[in-house]
């Protein structure tokens, strides 16, 4: 499974997103392989020692303009059952590729109007891409950055998600120290000490959203025809 996350706007929470999932899906047993597109290398940086959280978790950074070539290569090399791929925050070439590789897209947006705006300009972009391939695409909006107690700003996001019919999660990943110490320590939530209220609320996010991909792929055509659901 491929699963790829997207957004041309920075501080959405996009390697933070993808570093926190694959920690959840490594310690559900798969083997988990991160591609690291970004610019700055976020990722590649924070999971430096990705073995400090598990064997079954890698990390690699590539070329953008090499990205059909990496694949290949960690296909052969890691054979992950769940590759994450992390794009650059622009548009290029490589989203065009990651998008159209990925089981599906994931596109982390705050709950403030320039990133529910840029969003739904991702979202297009996913939408022309699978056209011009003749097929339906698979993604989903999520919700990241919000705030633990709700206010009329975030209803007023929730509400825009709906006037803009971006498909969404219904889990929602919220601020928390958990996810802004992965740059610090090295540790994703599901490695770090669940002892404290911060770690175990962001595992149970995690969780959630991993339960609902994987309802989502395995919902895919091509998962029924070869009985996956």
């Amino acid at each position: 499974m491929i699963i790829t996350l997207a957004s041309s706007k920075g501080g959405v929470g996009k390697s933070t997103t993808t570093a926190s999932l694959a920690g959840a899906f490594a310690h559900a047993g798969q083997r988990v392989h991160i591609i690291d597109l970004d610019n700055n290398s976020t990722v590649s940086r924070w999971l430096a020692e990705a073995r400090r959280c598990s064997p079954r978790l890698s990390v690699s950074a590539a070329d953008p303009q090499e990205l059909t070539e990496h694949l290949i290569e960690v296909g052969r090399r890691y054979a992950p059952n769940v590759t994450l791929i992390d794009i650059a925050g622009t548009y290029e070439r490589a989203l065009t590729v990651a998008i159209a590789r990925a089981h599906l897209t994931i596109i982390p947006a705050g709950p403030l109007e320039a990133d529910l705006f840029e969003a739904a300009r991702v979202a297009r972009h996913i939408r022309s891409v699978f056209q011009a391939f003749g097929r339906e695409p698979l993604y989903r909006l999520l919700l990241t950055r919000v705030h633990p107690l709700g206010s009329h700003a975030q209803a007023h996001a929730l509400a825009e998600i709906g006037r803009l019919r971006l498909p969404a999660f219904e889990t929602m990943i919220f601020h928390r120290a958990a996810y802004m110490e992965i740059g610090l320590s090295g540790l994703t939530p599901h490695y770090a000490d669940r002892s404290r209220a911060t770690v175990a609320k962001a595992v149970a996010e995690l969780d959630a959203v991993c339960a609902e991909i994987r309802a989502l792929v395995d919902a895919t055509p091509a998962a029924r025809a070869k009985g996956v659901a």
